[in-house]
């Protein structure tokens, strides 16, 4: 099975190196398919952010890194994209995050987009620039759970 989602380097991240990673337990990988045909793949995993890039209103000072999970790549194949197979590829990660939320501290998610038209579809899902990093964005659990204007 392969993907094609027109970014060589989540193609090739899928194809060569994410069992490797999952089984060193670096990572988790989930992927959307239908009938051995790749539609999608996302990646995920525990991070530490600093706190001092972080809104003020997610700000704790009494720590220098707060708990997240970093959503790590995310990939939709060319040919089912503009379709919502990313949008439910994120719901998904959304879920996976609560389920850990409720058993272990976290305080939401993070992702590093990979350019400025990434980093807009996350956006629209309540994701908000970091300081510091222009693609690096935060939804805290907050927003992630309670605001029904994103559908989270």
């Amino acid at each position: 099975m392969a993907i094609d989602c027109g970014v060589a380097v989540l193609n090739q991240y899928l194809q060569h190196f994410a069992n490797q990673d999952q089984k060193h337990d670096l990572t988790r990988i989930y992927v959307l398919a239908e009938r051995r045909q790749i539609i999608g793949y996302y990646s995920i995993c525990a991070h530490a952010a600093p706190t001092h890039a972080l809104p003020d209103s997610n700000k704790i000072s009494a720590y220098h890194n707060a708990p997240f999970l970093l959503l790590g790549r995310l990939a939709v194949d060319k040919r089912h994209q503009g379709q919502g197979y990313g949008d439910a590829l994120i719901f998904h990660a959304f879920k996976i995050t609560q389920e850990t939320a409720e058993k272990v501290g976290v305080l939401g998610m993070i992702v590093d987009a990979k350019d400025e038209k990434a980093a807009g579809f996350y956006e629209k899902f309540g994701f908000t620039r970091l300081s510091g990093a222009a693609h690096r964005l935060m939804r805290p659990f907050s927003v992630m759970f309670y605001n029904n204007n994103t559908g989270g």
